[in-house]
């Protein structure tokens, strides 16, 4: 097996980990609010990645340039933006299925460059404009009933998708030249932060209440934000990165896979139009010509 087929299986599993995790999440919020949910998760996921800032530090031959503060300032303006997606998902999951949580949050993936055109004026392809079409349309089909209603979850899940495409491009502008574990770790730890603070100010829980989502709590902090983030890094390493982001996007498709078999969530026929519909726009923003993706300065 080569290091690309290798690469390509190991995020197939972290997109099932991510996938799955929108169970965790929905389980979790039975026991905890959002922001503690969010604390101690980032807080599990910096845990991972501590032991492993140490191990790539140790068989550096030379030590990093960049300071400290450096680290700490981009960390922080895109754990903001990472607090804001997180939290808002969480609420979300509260008031909709698992599966439509997550088809509404791979939504990001169509938003970034609608952003970019807007903040960087980046180019839109024409296969992008095709799928923002394509997303109206299958949103309005998952999460508009008959009776032209919305559900509170989805609305909380869009608006956390568009935080979710601004901490992207933050970290495209942020985040260049830095060690990408150490951004990392500073990037949750501030996500983690945020999230306490809430935590102890508002929803105060008890230690029954966390001991009770203990497990998901594990599950969505241990393997959701430590592996699949940390195997995202390496994988990107050895496969082609539009081959990467397809990959991920199936996490949208474990949700509704995980929502059913774990939670018996069934969606509707007019829901799960709106699913294919939704996943056939974000793989279609990612299938771009080579150097679509590069800015276009007007």
């Amino acid at each position: 097996m080569t290091k690309k087929t290798l690469a390509n299986l190991m995020m197939l599993i972290g997109s099932m980990i991510w996938g799955a995790a929108f169970v965790a999440q929905s389980v979790g919020a039975e026991y905890i609010g959002a922001f503690t949910f969010g604390s101690i998760r980032f807080f599990l996921g910096t845990l991972v990645l501590l032991p492993m800032i140490w191990f790539t530090r140790k068989k550096r031959v030379e030590p990093d340039p960049i300071p400290l503060r450096k680290y700490i300032t981009s960390g922080f303006i895109c754990g903001v933006a990472l607090f804001l997606g997180a939290t808002l998902q969480q609420f979300g999951i509260m008031h909709t299925t698992v599966g439509k949580s997550g088809f509404v949050s791979a939504l990001y993936v169509v938003l970034v460059p609608i952003f970019a055109f807007v903040i960087y004026r980046r180019r839109i392809h024409k296969q992008v404009v095709f799928a923002i079409l394509l997303s109206i349309v299958g949103v309005y089909l998952l999460c508009v009933n008959e009776n032209f209603s919305v559900n509170l979850g989805d609305v909380l899940n869009f608006v956390g998708a568009i935080f979710w495409a601004i901490q992207i491009l933050c970290i495209e502008k942020f985040s260049q030249g830095l060690n990408g574990l150490k951004f990392a770790v500073c990037e949750f730890m501030t996500c983690s932060i945020l999230s306490g603070i809430f935590m102890v100010t508002i929803e105060r829980p008890t230690s029954a209440a966390i001991s009770a989502a203990l497990l998901p709590l594990l599950y969505a902090g241990l393997l959701s934000v430590g592996v699949g983030f940390t195997a995202q890094i390496v994988c990107l390493q050895y496969t082609d990165p539009v081959i990467a982001s397809l990959i991920m996007s199936l996490e949208s498709v474990f949700s509704v896979v995980f929502g059913f078999l774990l939670l018996h969530e069934v969606l509707t026929l007019r829901q799960g139009f709106g699913c294919i519909l939704v996943f056939g726009a974000v793989i279609l923003a990612q299938l771009q010509p080579k150097g679509a993706h590069r800015a276009a300065e007007e």
